[in-house]
């Protein structure tokens, strides 16, 4: 999709307005480029514009349901107060988390003031990072858990009683570069991942 879209913003839009004016919204700005009376171009723009928004909205609840999630299972580890995990009388869900969950999701918003980049750069920076110490967590929990294994990542070299999980480091090591890069080359994804782990 997204590489279809590209092509068809570089064949539609004129290219001296295509990065300088219209960068940020091509999709919106492909329709109005096509072939067609104005009012049905304004109505395919307006059509874009609410399948992008009911898109979001799906992100949106989902980003709500994980996050839930993990404040539930943080909240029966005890780090949260277990006044978060009292359900709601009628529907007996969780709706103290639900409302923090929204209400930072709110907050968020207000302090990046919608910009997109900002919010994208904190996100994949949140995202690398997360993967990177699942990464590690693994590799620890494979030399400390001696019980019985389902299944083990490929390339494991034995030497004695030791057994080098090669794959798994390699794996590991992938996602600790890619953090890496994206800590030293991302200075908004830095600083504002920065500030919001530190906060």
């Amino acid at each position: 999709f997204t590489g279809g879209a590209s092509l068809l913003a570089v064949m539609l839009i004129p290219d001296h307005v295509r990065v300088s004016v219209y960068g940020n919204n091509a999709i919106a700005v492909i329709a109005m480029y096509m072939v067609g009376p104005l009012a049905l171009r304004i109505v395919f723009r307006i059509f874009v514009v609410v399948v992008g928004f009911l898109m979001l909205a799906g992100a949106i609840n989902t980003s709500i349901i994980g996050s839930t999630g993990v404040l539930m299972r943080v909240a029966e580890d005890g780090v949260l107060h277990d006044w978060f995990r009292k359900p709601q009388k009628r529907f007996g869900t969780p709706t103290r988390i639900i409302n923090l969950v929204t209400v930072l999701q709110i907050v968020t918003i207000i302090l990046s003031r919608g910009d997109i980049i900002v919010i994208g750069e904190a996100y994949a920076f949140g995202v690398i990072w997360s993967f990177t110490f699942n990464g590690l967590a693994m590799l620890v929990l494979r030399f400390r858990y001696h019980g019985e294994r389902g299944w083990k990542v490929p390339l494991n070299l034995r030497i004695g009683k030791t057994e080098l999980p090669i794959g798994l480091f390699s794996v590991f090591l992938v996602l600790f570069s890619t953090a890496i890069v994206n800590l030293l080359t991302k200075e908004v994804a830095t600083i504002s991942g920065v500030i919001f782990a530190a906060t």
